[in-house]
């Protein structure tokens, strides 16, 4: 089976989330678009912050978490690196995933509603 893209196991894990936890408000941070070098001027003029995560996921209560996606392959930048380090040190459940089951259950463990087997949050 050929490997997965970063892009197909976001895309699977935004699926599976919106099935087993709809609460979950999942936004992608479009951060690694490539750019010409004036587009990536005005975007780090716009706030963009290099290696920031690939979606914030959000829930009631307040809950927060990120999640960087990588296929099996990829290389996790120095950049990327030091978000997760920066976000988890402040609290926010931060990680890197290379696949979607991973992702669903880092969510799980950073306390995200999940609904049960009969469909009940």
């Amino acid at each position: 089976m050929a490997e997965q893209s970063e892009l197909t196991i976001q895309g699977l894990f935004r699926s599976r989330a919106r099935i087993r936890c709809p609460g979950v408000h999942i936004v992608a941070v479009p951060n690694g678009a490539k750019r010409g070098q004036r587009a990536l001027n005005q975007a780090m003029r716009e706030g963009l912050a290099l290696g920031f995560p690939d979606v914030i996921c959000l829930w009631k209560g307040p809950g927060i978490a990120a999640i960087e996606f990588k296929a099996a392959k990829g290389r996790v930048s120095a950049n990327q690196e030091e978000w997760i380090e920066r976000l988890n040190a402040l609290g926010v459940p931060a990680t890197v995933a290379r696949d979607a089951d991973v992702a669903i259950e880092f969510l799980k463990a950073a306390g995200a509603p999940f609904v049960d087997r009969v469909g009940r949050l």
